[in-house]
């Protein structure tokens, strides 16, 4: 086999691309990253196809900072790339194209009869967007709403693949609630770096709450905090770990001096605040699959996690049924899962694991013994599972 991606982006389509050299089957990865980011992964440069300028053009037009501007630019942005990236298919004997990146590329594989797998890593698009313009609606803010072309691409693209590939459950379910067969469904959780999460001894004692990512209203920074101030611990803390963003005054509300606004931190460096923290909060909206929760299990963090956000795959990996509790939380033997925008649920997790320190250290162990048990945490075998998966797509087009 000979394997192209087409990423419009980095997300994990590089690690993918690492396994997939190592393996012997990646033929391209066609990114708008340029080959020095790309070699960070060990990805070989005759390898890769760089096609830059949407990312220059993207990123100018940001900080420029005018909204509507952004939003008209995004699909031209994506088209400018998918054109692009389409002309460099030739000796690929199946493509793994990121959704909104791949219209052009799935028209090559129609006409040559090449087996195509779509990426898409969040909801489907339908809706991902009827849960953030809602959310949006809620708080009162404005949303600059995915593109209307954006959106009529992705469903176009949804139509035209082979199968499409999601992360989670949710992501799974999404398709399914859209009507869209499940046989055309490939179920692939992702992968992290378990030699760089790895877990070490908390020294002190504070009941330190982490959250790594934007602190956005996608994210569910509002229910995050707001459960944090109603669960009011003694000797407690909330680390917000991210990039802040416009949105992020209106969702602090409320907060008080025991929440750090850490900022942006490196992958590397990450792993030191996951080890210096108790327990892990993923409150989003919507997401497909947020790749920190693997990184802080990996590093026996217990998880408090959304139906939305795809750590209900985690805490299902132990096997063991989880135990319902009041006001529609399951618990797990490594965390809770909660339902979405309820903060209450919330405060009650925190408070369990913070007023029972031998529940919390059960839950850590537990954390720890999916880290240690569980084959599918790591890159190489999210790999391995997307290589079956070409396999099979290889030898039914045959």
């Amino acid at each position: 086999m000979r394997i192209s991606i087409v990423a419009g982006g980095r997300w994990h389509a590089f690690d993918l691309a690492r396994e997939l050299h190592s393996a012997g089957v990646l033929h391209r990865l066609i990114t708008n990253y340029p080959k020095y980011k790309t070699r960070k992964w060990g990805i070989p440069d005759d390898q890769v196809v760089s096609l830059p300028l949407t990312l220059l053009l993207g990123k100018a037009i940001h900080q420029i900072g005018q909204e509507k501007l952004m939003m008209k630019s995004q699909a031209l942005l994506h088209n400018l790339f998918a054109k692009a990236a389409s002309r460099y298919l030739e000796g690929s004997t199946l493509i793994h194209g990121w959704s909104s990146f791949s219209e052009p590329a799935l028209h090559w594989a129609k006409r040559n009869k090449i087996p195509f797998l779509l990426e898409r890593s969040s909801s489907h698009m339908k809706v991902q967007c009827q849960l953030l313009r809602e959310e949006y609606q809620q708080l009162g803010l404005h949303w600059a709403e995915t593109h209307p072309e954006i959106v009529a691409q992705e469903l176009r693209e949804y139509e035209m693949t082979d199968k499409v590939t999601v992360p989670s459950l949710f992501v799974k379910r999404s398709f399914l609630a859209q009507g869209f067969s499940e046989k055309r469904l490939v179920h692939n959780p992702f992968g992290t770096n378990l030699k760089t999460f790895s877990p070490e001894t908390k020294h002190d004692e504070v009941f330190r709450v982490i959250y790594a990512g934007s602190l956005s209203v996608r994210k569910g920074i509002h229910y995050l905090v707001q459960a944090f101030m109603q669960a009011n611990i003694p000797n407690s803390e909330l680390w917000l770990v991210g990039g802040v963003t416009t949105e992020t005054p209106r969702l602090l509300t409320g907060a008080d001096e025991r929440i750090k606004l850490i900022g942006h931190v490196p992958q590397t460096k990450l792993v030191d605040y996951y080890r210096n923290s108790s327990v892990f909060v993923m409150a989003s909206v919507e997401e497909g699959m947020a790749m920190v929760q693997l990184q802080a299990l990996a590093c026996g963090l217990p998880l408090i996690c959304t139906t939305n956000t795809g750590g209900e795959d985690l805490l299902r990996i132990s096997g063991v049924q989880p135990v319902k509790l009041e006001t529609g939380i399951e618990e797990y033997p490594a965390g809770y899962l909660v339902p979405v925008r309820d903060s209450q649920a919330i405060a009650t997790c925190l408070k369990n694991l913070a007023n029972n320190s031998q529940l919390l250290q059960t839950k850590r162990e537990a954390a720890l013994s999916i880290r240690k048990t569980s084959t599918g945490l790591d890159w190489k075998n999210y790999a391995k599972r997307a290589i079956a998966t070409y396999e099979n797509l290889h030898n039914q087009q045959v």
